[in-house]
């Protein structure tokens, strides 16, 4: 039986819990805020795709604790926590522990773009797989998750160049999580879905959280705001081309998100970043865009509207945290 660490018990993590745990695997799940719900109760997952199913993994407040329940290391590691800039490093330092045996496979589950950075650090002796994930999913109680519209699941081994030493990882990985019912599909570099994910995340996240607007919503804004986005996306496409990407981004694509965004039902969707904002969550702004803009800089890219979201939403960020230190300082 596969034993499988969860750190980040949120919609991410909590959804491909549920798919390891169909598979039959030993899923330990370390958990923060639904902490004590997901002890008594387990997690719910209300699915459109997968129905309604609650299931009850071992529940631990730290990875010290997991590895106190096993003799054994853990087969697979997941990450699948927000990746802000101040979490990173953090989270690979708690994670350290249980990456110390070769058999481990660590598995980063996030979005953005170089978020394998501070755990390629730590030179674990196991396979760092990186991945990708289309899975609309959200707590709308705790402990309780709402998954829409679609699942895909890309991985690969970072760096790329590792695909063939760690295929045997990646096909248990993708044979267990198809297994559990989840759609796998194993890439040799990885960072080409990372690219294609970003036309939207670069672009949607940031200008739903600075606008306060849902996709359709700022499509609709003003008479400017089609041709924005447009040019947002390609400026993705001209940073991942200068990167060796050349083709993964083609107008095509960029089309089908727009169209996509056009045709969805008032007032449209908000993206996670969005969320976040209004919850005065810390941002996602390195991983999203940061990168992106450091690359597009690095390469000599021009990107003018991108660094200038950037630049905002840094602001936004910052200005959110200050006054929720200003909150609970007060709330005490």
């Amino acid at each position: 039986m596969s034993r499988i660490l969860v750190f980040g018990s949120g919609s991410v993590g909590v959804l491909y819990s549920f798919f390891l745990h169909e598979a039959g695997a030993e899923v330990t799940c370390v958990c923060r805020s639904n902490y004590n719900v997901a002890r008594l109760h387990g997690f719910t997952i209300k699915s459109t795709i997968f129905g309604e199913h609650t299931f009850k993994p071992a529940i631990v407040s730290s990875v010290e604790e997991a590895l106190s329940l096993y003799d054994q290391p853990f087969d697979f590691v997941l990450v699948c926590t927000k990746a802000t800039s101040t979490t990173q490093s953090s989270v690979a330092a708690a994670l350290l522990p249980a990456l110390a045996s070769h058999k481990t496979s660590l598995v980063i589950i996030q979005n953005g773009l170089g978020v394998e950075k501070e755990f390629a650090k730590l030179s674990v002796p196991g396979a760092i797989i990186s991945a990708v994930t289309y899975s609309p999913t959200s707590q709308i109680a705790t402990g309780v998750f709402s998954h829409t519209e679609t699942q895909k699941l890309h991985i690969g081994c970072y760096p790329a160049v590792d695909h063939l030493k760690d295929q045997d990882k990646l096909d248990s990985l993708a044979n267990l999580l198809k297994t559990g019912g989840s759609n796998v599909t194993i890439c040799e570099d990885i960072q080409v879905e990372r690219w294609k994910k970003l036309i939207g995340n670069t672009t949607w996240n940031p200008i739903c959280a600075l606008s306060r607007c849902r996709d359709l919503e700022f499509l609709n804004s003003s008479s400017l705001a089609t041709e924005f986005v447009r040019c947002a996306m390609e400026e993705v496409a001209a940073v991942a081309a200068a990167s060796g990407y050349t083709a993964v981004i083609t107008k095509d694509a960029i089309d089908a998100q727009l169209l996509r965004s056009a045709g969805r039902e008032w007032p449209g969707v908000e993206p996670s970043m969005m969320a976040d904002m209004h919850a005065s969550n810390k941002l996602e702004v390195k991983a999203i865009i940061g990168e992106v803009v450091s690359t597009a800089r690095a390469l000599d890219v021009d990107t003018p509207r991108l660094e200038t979201m950037y630049v905002l939403l840094s602001g936004l960020d910052w200005s959110l945290q200050a006054q929720k230190k200003m909150n609970d300082k007060y709330s005490v």
